[in-house]
């Protein structure tokens, strides 16, 4: 997405249900895959002396299967940090995104995508009928567009590749990820801060 599309969307996401709206925030902040965000326990989130953090474990990772794959290390910033807190009044160490129902304890990350198809101009169905609330008046996109904007914007502000790979969670490949295992820690919270800090200029928070 164009900057001009996230402050569009930042500024349409209220309309969406508080869970979608949620979700969609910790998309655009962290940068994580919406199947690892959907399974947030609150007992991963800490206080630490830099910060909040969300530890993904690394068996609920995507990249798990390769050998020196460690947990992530998400920073809390922003808007995704008062999301997380909110949460966690809630839920506690539990599931953040409980289901109402079903065989899953949390929500499926699909919700999010026909949140975001049912909003688009061209969706008029039965269920969704022209006089619906709201329409968000942008070309086709799906929430996993958010992480490729989160990783473009990252490199548009200047962040380093190997940051910008760190923050999504992607394994250095080839000999660079057997022998680097530096953790970029500090370099996450940095250009996460920066990036948020960007977010906000284009649809400010009151």
């Amino acid at each position: 997405l164009s900057d001009a599309e996230v402050g569009k969307l930042l500024r349409f996401s209220p309309n969406f249900t508080a869970l979608i709206d949620d979700l969609i925030t910790l998309c655009q902040l962290t940068g994580a895959r919406g199947a690892e965000i959907v399974v947030m326990d609150g007992s991963e989130v800490t206080s630490e002396a830099d910060g909040w953090w969300w530890t993904v474990p690394r068996h609920k990772l995507k990249m798990a299967r390769i050998d020196h794959i460690t947990d992530l290390r998400v920073p809390l910033v922003g808007r995704a940090l008062r999301v997380v807190q909110r949460r966690m009044d809630l839920h506690g160490g539990a599931h953040l995104f409980p289901a109402r129902s079903g065989v899953l304890p949390h929500v499926q990350q699909k919700v999010v995508g026909v949140a975001v198809w049912a909003v688009r101009p061209t969706t008029v169905t039965d269920r969704l009928p022209k006089h619906r609330a709201a329409v968000l008046d942008m070309d086709a996109w799906t929430p996993h567009d958010l992480r490729r904007t989160v990783r473009t914007t990252l490199a548009a502000l200047g962040c380093p590749d190997a940051v910008g790979e760190a923050v999504l969670g992607h394994a250095p490949a080839g000999i660079v990820g057997v022998y680097n295992r530096h953790a970029y820690d500090a370099e996450r919270r940095h250009w996460l801060t920066r990036l948020a800090q960007h977010w906000e200029t284009l649809a400010p928070q009151g």
